[in-house]
C-alpha cells in the first residue's frame, strides 16, 4: 500500500495535522493504536457518569484550537475564576476580582495573600497580557525562581502558586520552565477554565469531523519504520509513504530520544454531599496526598446523570491501592462533611504519561522539524498544552504542503 503521508498517532497533534491536509486534498492516513482518537485528551462514559482521563480543562483563550472546533456544539461550561484553598484549618478563597466582582470583598481580605501579593499579581497579569514564548528573550529559569524574582511572598507561593500550578505541571517543586508558566498564566488571565458539557472527549471528536473517516485506522500499532519510509504494522501490513509524521509517543520507533513525562493518579468519587462553592477548583497545599479537587457536575450537569455529585481528585504521588482510596474517603469527609459513607469510590486512572516535562531551557530547541520525509511533531515541539499540540500538528502539515508544492 502507498500513501502520500502517514500520521502515526491520533492525538490532537495528529488530528490537527490531518485537518490541514484534508483542506489541501492531500492524501493521508492516521494510524492510532487505541480504540479512540484524542490521545491524552479523552473521556470514558460509564454508569451515567463522564470520567475524563485525568482531570483536564479547556482554556477558552486557545485561539488556534477554537478555530478547529464548533464552539456551539462544544458547549463549554466554565469554572468560576479563582480557587478555594484549604490552608490546613479552613477553606479560603482567592479570586480574580476583575472578572468576578461578586467576590471582590472576599478576595481583597483573604489571608492567603498579602496586599503586596495582590498588587504584584495584577502587575503580572498586565505584564503577561500579550505574552508569547517565541518573543520572550529573557533567560529561562524555574517557575519557583521566577515567582521569587517577582517579589511574591513565600506564603502566597506555597498556598496558591504551588498547588495551582502543580495541578497543571504535575510536579510540586515548580521546576517547570518560567516561560511555560508565563504562557499558562497569560492564557488563564485572558480565558476561563472550562469543560465541554459532554466531557473532554468532545474536543477530539469535533476535530475529527473535519477529516475523512476512511483516512483513520484504529486499534493498529506501528512496529517499525524502515529507512526507505516503509511503515510496518503489527499485522504485517506495510505502507510506503512519502512523508511520515512522528508524534510525541512515536519517537522510539526511529531511535530518537524519548520524551520525559510526569505521572498523575486521578480518582473519582460520587457524593451525596454538595461541596459549597463547587464551581471553583479546590486546592490543598497542606495535604500530603491531594493536590486538587473539582466537582465536575457542578460545572457541567451532564457529568452525572444521578442525584450524586462527581468529584475528580488529582494525586501527584504515583500509586493507587485500597489504602489510598480509604484515606481519600476520610479526607473528603473531613474537608466537605457528610461522613465517610457519603463518598463512594467509582473509578481510577493511573496515568504514567500525563503531561510532558518542561524544565528550564526546554524551549531552546523544541521546534517542529522535517528531515528526509520524517516530520517530528507533538506537544514537546511547541508546549505541553492542548493548544501546543494543535499548533504543532498544523505546523507539521504546513511543512508537508509546502514541500509537496516545491
Amino acid at each position: 500500500m502507498k500513501k502520500r503521508t502517514v500520521i502515526i498517532g491520533g492525538g490532537l497533534s495528529g488530528l490537527a495535522c490531518a485537518t490541514r491536509l484534508e483542506k489541501e486534498n492531500h492524501e493521508y492516513l492516521i494510524i492510532e493504536k487505541s480504540s479512540r482518537l484524542g490521545g491524552r485528551v479523552g473521556s470514558v462514559y460509564e454508569d451515567g457518569y463522564i470520567f475524563d482521563v485525568g482531570f483536564q480543562v479547556y482554556n477558552t483563550a486557545y485561539a488556534t484550537t477554537n478555530s478547529l472546533l464548533d464552539l456551539g456544539e462544544l458547549d463549554l461550561k466554565m469554572f468560576k475564576p479563582g480557587s478555594f484553598i484549604h490552608d490546613g484549618k479552613k477553606f479560603q478563597m482567592i479570586s480574580d476580582p476583575l472578572r468576578d466582582l461578586s467576590q471582590l470583598f472576599v478576595s481583597l481580605f483573604s489571608s492567603v495573600s498579602l496586599i503586596s501579593d495582590k498588587i504584584r499579581i495584577m502587575l503580572l497579569k498586565n505584564d503577561l497580557s500579550n505574552y508569547s514564548i517565541d518573543n520572550d528573550p529573557t533567560v529561562d529559569v524555574s517557575t519557583f525562581d521566577y515567582l521569587r524574582s517577582r517579589g511574591f511572598s513565600d506564603k502566597f507561593i506555597e498556598l496558591f502558586f504551588r498547588p495551582f500550578f502543580s495541578g497543571i505541571f504535575l510536579e510540586s517543586k515548580l521546576e517547570t520552565s518560567s516561560k511555560f508558566f508565563k504562557y499558562v498564566f497569560s492564557n488563564f488571565s485572558k480565558g476561563l477554565a472550562a469543560l465541554p458539557s459532554n466531557g473532554m472527549q468532545k474536543i477530539p471528536d469535533l476535530i475529527k469531523k473535519n477529516i475523512n473517516k476512511t483516512s483513520v485506522t484504529l486499534n493498529r500499532c506501528v512496529e517499525s519504520i524502515k529507512p526507505d519510509r516503509r511503515v510496518v504494522l503489527d499485522n504485517g501490513d506495510e505502507i510506503i509513504a512519502e512523508n511520515i509524521v512522528i508524534t510525541v509517543n512515536s519517537h522510539e520507533l526511529i531511535g530518537s530520544k524519548s520524551v520525559q513525562y510526569s505521572p498523575v493518579v486521578n480518582l473519582y468519587f460520587s457524593s451525596k454531599t454538595f461541596p459549597k462553592n463547587g464551581k471553583y477548583i479546590y486546592l490543598f497545599p497542606k495535604d500530603d496526598l491531594i493536590n486538587n479537587i473539582a466537582v465536575l457536575n457542578a460545572v457541567s450537569p451532564r457529568y452525572s446523570s444521578s442525584s450524586r455529585y462527581l468529584l475528580s481528585i488529582s494525586i501527584l504521588r504515583f500509586n493507587c491501592d485500597e489504602l489510598l482510596i480509604k484515606k481519600i474517603r476520610e479526607k473528603l469527609a473531613y474537608y466537605f462533611g457528610g461522613g465517610k459513607s457519603s463518598y463512594n469510590f467509582l473509578k481510577s486512572f493511573i496515568i504514567k504519561k500525563a503531561t510532558i516535562k518542561q524544565d528550564k531551557n526546554f524551549f531552546s530547541n523544541n521546534s517542529v522539524t522535517m528531515q528526509d520525509g520524517l516530520i517530528f511533531t507533538g506537544q514537546h515541539k511547541v508546549n505541553g498544552s492542548i493548544e501546543g499540540a494543535v499548533i504543532s500538528g498544523l505546523k507539521a502539515a504546513n511543512y508537508i504542503v509546502k514541500s509537496s508544492k516545491s
